[in-house]
């Protein structure tokens, strides 16, 4: 009996699988268009439980055929609505949907919203996040020797930073490991295309953590020779062009090391903080830079990226001393985030309670939660707005290469992390020589 229920259920949700890619096809919405006059009632939803993508079925009624007209929440975040048939909704699950529990399993509720009418299941979906890495490309043990293609044929020097565009092209710092300040390379990563390309062949000094312009299609690099910096951009192809940053009026440039450029929405310039911690600002275009700030933990290497919902405040993981802060480019607050300065540890927990050994790169998404590439633990972290810390994956203090789930991936040094429109995070794992990517699902 159970046998026929599971089956008449599988029959119904094929059948509704063919009407939406019918749908899909056809301008004409089929089935009882929505009253307005009567009350949306829902009964219950198939599967249960699931993933990112999922494919789920509501059933209830009065839904109308029209799923331009229909949004579906889960836990309030929109899911794709992709047909109905008045008592059925076809739609698919968003990704990460809220925070999961000790087992990764994140109890949501499913909304139905009509016209003015929203209605709510009884029963929640338990959505099931999933971590895992695997290798995009690079060849552990490799010479240093660059060699471009396939995916599969890339092979890389160590690999420092990372940034990803629009159109999900993957920038890429090389470190030669030989000559700090001779053939550092840029090269371009499309997993879509599944190719790799070689974009500037010897930078001379060493590049560090690229940037993308609020345009998403140009890139910008520092470097570690003194006001230099590289531009690229789709418009010409990729083509890269040296630039040297210039005082604005009345300015003076006191400059040593420069490792991370950010973008700020809020008033269109770049932020840098150079090693002896000065902060400052410079337009995109013409390169004029201005003072912001001083005193900001001079003597320590920094990574910087600013707040998605908050863009006015840039954080900066110190290297060095193995921190994360918080700088208000509004109020100048410049504020403890997580770590104990100057101690380097690995610890989980809440801001000052928390320890990193050597933060690198770090990134946010759309959420605001920061994930940190902690160099020498040789894992990948999460901090959260109210500032709790979390390993993502990797087995602290333990260096190796593995991909797959957070029980068993292994890193050794990974220094930069990016992250791409749908969420996906890629690594570069320095010593391993390639570049991972980090799905949590």
């Amino acid at each position: 009996m159970a046998l026929l229920k599971k089956l008449s259920t599988l029959l119904a949700m094929l059948a509704v699988l063919v009407l939406a890619v019918s749908c899909e096809g056809s301008k004409e919405k089929e089935g009882p268009e929505y009253d307005p006059s009567k009350p949306v009632t829902l009964s219950d939803f198939y599967p249960d439980s699931g993933g990112v993508a999922t494919k789920i079925i509501l059933n209830g009624d009065n839904f109308g055929s029209d799923a331009e007209k229909i949004q579906v929440y889960v836990n309030e975040k929109p899911a794709a609505v992709i047909s109905a048939i008045g008592n059925k909704i076809y739609a698919i699950v968003p990704r990460k949907p809220g925070e999961g529990d000790e087992n990764g399993v994140v109890n949501c509720k499913i909304t139905v919203m009509v016209g003015d009418k929203r209605v709510e299941y009884d029963k929640t979906f338990k959505y099931q996040i999933q971590t895992v890495v695997t290798t995009v490309c690079g060849i552990v043990g490799a010479p240093d020797e660059i060699v471009m293609g396939s995916l599969a044929q890339t092979s890389i020097p160590p690999v420092t930073y990372l940034a990803v565009d629009q159109d999900n092209n993957i920038f890429a710092s090389l470190r030669n490991r030989d000559s700090y300040y001779n053939n550092n390379k840029v090269i371009l990563v499309n997993e879509d295309e599944d190719v790799s390309r070689l974009l500037i062949p010897d930078t001379g000094a060493p590049l560090n953590q690229p940037c993308m312009l609020d345009d998403g299609k140009t890139v910008y690099i520092p470097t570690d020779n003194g006001l230099d910096y590289w531009t690229m951009s789709s418009e010409n192809m990729w083509s890269p062009i040296k630039h040297s940053f210039k005082p604005n009026t009345g300015e003076s440039l006191t400059f040593d090391f420069k490792h991370s450029f950010a973008m700020c929405t809020v008033d269109g310039f770049m932020y840098v903080r150079a090693k002896n911690g000065i902060l400052y600002k410079f337009n995109p275009e013409t390169g004029l830079m201005t003072q912001v700030a001083a005193g900001l933990m001079s003597g320590s290497d920094s990574y910087t990226a600013f707040s998605t919902k908050h863009p006015e405040v840039l954080y900066l993981a110190y290297t060095n001393n193995h921190c994360i802060y918080s700088y208000n480019t509004k109020t100048g607050a410049h504020t403890l985030i997580a770590g104990i300065s100057g101690k380097s540890g690995y610890i989980d927990g809440n801001g000052a309670s928390a320890m990193f050994y050597n933060p690198r790169q770090l990134i946010l998404d759309e959420n605001d939660d920061m994930y940190i590439a902690d160099t020498d633990n040789h894992v990948i972290r999460k901090v959260t707005p109210s500032g709790k810390v979390s390993t993502v994956i990797g087995q602290a203090g333990k260096s190796g290469y593995q991909d797959g789930s957070p029980e068993i991936a292994l890193f050794n040094r990974p220094f930069g992390v990016c992250i791409n429109k749908e969420g996906i995070i890629y690594v570069a794992d320095y010593e391993n020589q390639c570049i991972r990517r980090l799905a949590i699902e």
